[in-house]
């Protein structure tokens, strides 16, 4: 199921106050490789190939950073325009409010590129609850996912 996501609006519920040590930015060409080759390391090719073309068409990709390592990234427009994700933090980080930082600052960049919703395709509906109002979108069953090459 896919859900949107009203940019228009303030989408964050509440909650804990964000980590200060953290840094949030984009990443700079020289740092490509790198980052890729760190999301295909904690996560998988598929998520690489989505933040690359994140970060090829319109430089929507994040990256979480605290001395010098990568903590986690976040991406927009990397499967369709409008799209947010894939969203990562690596294991021994979760539940520290990485990830809310990366969600946060990836869906204020939406709104300041124009986009008035988010689409949110859920694998994980039950985090992305914890901070934003979803609204489901009827007969999203199939998502663009639905006929995706697989191996």
């Amino acid at each position: 199921m896919d859900y949107l996501v009203k940019l228009y609006q303030n989408p964050f519920i509440e909650s804990a106050a964000l980590i200060k040590a953290v840094t949030i930015r984009k990443p700079i060409g020289p740092e490509k490789h790198m980052v890729l080759n760190w999301i295909e390391t904690h996560f998988n090719e598929k998520w690489r190939s989505e933040a690359d073309t994140a970060y090829s068409h319109n430089n929507s990709l994040f990256i979480a950073i605290e001395n010098n390592e990568i903590l986690g990234f976040s991406c927009f427009d990397g499967t369709a325009k409008g799209f947010f994700g894939p969203l990562g933090v690596k294991e021994n980080v979760r539940a520290k409010g990485v990830g809310r930082q990366l969600l946060h600052k990836t869906l204020i960049a939406m709104k300041d590129y124009g986009y008035g919703y988010a689409v949110i395709p859920t694998t994980s509906e039950d985090y992305y609850r914890k901070y934003l109002d979803l609204i489901e979108i009827n007969d999203s069953e199939k998502s663009v996912y639905h006929d995706m090459i697989s191996n």
